[in-house]
């Protein structure tokens, strides 16, 4: 079984939260993933592209390097 578009914990959905929703979500393949909880929510705006604390557009507290923290 696989999903038209995106799956999100073996749901079928249209698509992943990437730009709005509480939370924010990033695509590997077409499977959705949450983003960092370091990861600032932008509205209207990708808020992560990837897992890692390494991979936010803007972090929601302090950056240490490549890292939100």
């Amino acid at each position: 079984l696989s999903c038209r578009h995106y799956s999100r914990r073996g749901v079928c959905v249209p698509s992943c939260r990437f730009t709005e929703g509480e939370t924010r979500e990033f695509a590997q393949g077409k499977e959705c993933f949450e983003c960092h909880p370091e990861c600032e929510r932008i509205e209207g705006n990708v808020t992560c592209n990837g897992s890692g604390a390494d991979t936010c557009t803007r972090c929601a507290h302090y950056r240490d390097g490549p890292h939100c923290v």
